[in-house]
């Protein structure tokens, strides 16, 4: 059980703090630099609830990274994303899988975050809740545009192989899941966990790694070559769609990531928000709740705050 401040009752305002793709480690010195920046304003002016929307870390970079968040004093969640359960063949950790569900929930809650995928983080004393999932695709969102492009589409979407290079989910996701199927799963248990928080609280944030309706997804030429297709067809599925839709009206906000662009759309009366952190740079989203007001910060790979 995450150990975390109350927050005010009702009628306070609560500050949310959101980022995502943070992808910690050695690889990526200036993301790195950017990173402990991001920590280090969070610990200047610490928000009432901290969420991180995937991406935090391959490896033992996961644990590396929430280290420097451990003790901010707040409530904090996440998701994961499709990096942090990349496996190698001989993973002490076991299979993608093993990682998700055993391995990221306990590095996850060592540090004071609670686990999303797992459960909603329910706050009654504010009247809302955090839900959340790293989400999957199911092809749904490009395939029937593949279908007219190539005769390959199957292949190509079967093998991840783009016009140059392959998707490395294809090399490092291991598990004995097809993508349908694992999206399937995280749609199904993000709708339960929706129905079990809006049981207790009116309004529920969404949060998710890939992103949760299409207009938050990579901005696509007009008109798109393959390779943006296949993307697309990478990043989400429509029966999540499905699933803001039953509960439209309760869903104030949604936030992801996933796809390094910044991004806001609509939803029906949802706004969404994708975080659009890079490797070499990294983004806040500040968010007063319930105004819902949202303003952005973005940190340099010099370790400096870029700019709001």
């Amino acid at each position: 059980m995450t150990t975390s401040p109350r927050l005010a009752g009702p009628g306070r305002p609560v500050r949310i703090a959101v980022t995502a793709d943070l992808h910690f480690g050695p690889r990526h010195p200036g993301g790195a630099a950017a990173t402990h920046a991001l920590a280090d304003d969070l610990f200047r002016d610490p928000p009432d609830l901290f969420v991180i929307a995937g991406d935090v870390g391959a490896g033992d970079e996961f644990g590396r990274c929430l280290d420097l968040f451990a003790e901010l004093p707040c409530h904090k969640a996440l998701v994961p994303g499709n990096h942090d359960i990349w496996v190698r063949s001989d993973d002490p950790r076991g299979d993608s899988l093993d990682v998700y569900r055993h391995h990221l929930p306990a590095e996850a809650a060592a540090r004071g975050f609670h686990y999303l995928d797992h459960g909603p983080l329910v706050l009654p004393e504010a009247r809302f809740a955090v839900v959340g999932s790293i989400n999957w695709y199911d092809y749904s969102w490009g395939v029937d545009r593949l279908r007219e492009f190539t005769p390959e589409w199957a292949d190509r979407l079967r093998t991840k192989r783009f016009t140059r290079g392959r998707h490395n989910d294809a090399n490092f996701v291991r598990w004995h899941f097809d993508d349908a199927g694992f999206a399937q799963e995280a749609v199904e248990t993000l709708n339960d966990h929706l129905a079990e928080a809006l049981s207790q609280v009116p309004a529920a944030l969404v949060v998710t790694h890939h992103p949760p309706f299409r207009r938050l997804n990579y901005p696509k030429p007009d008109p798109p070559d393959l390779d943006a297709l296949m993307w697309e067809a990478f990043s989400g599925n429509a029966d999540l769609e499905d699933v803001l839709a039953k509960y439209a009206g309760r869903i104030p906000l949604a936030f992801c990531g996933h796809t390094h662009f910044a991004r806001e759309a609509s939803f029906g009366p949802t706004r969404g928000y994708n975080v659009g952190g890079d490797y070499g740079f990294k983004r806040l989203l500040r968010v007063d709740w319930p105004a819902g007001e949202v303003t952005a910060v973005e940190y340099s790979g010099a370790g400096e705050m870029a700019g709001r």
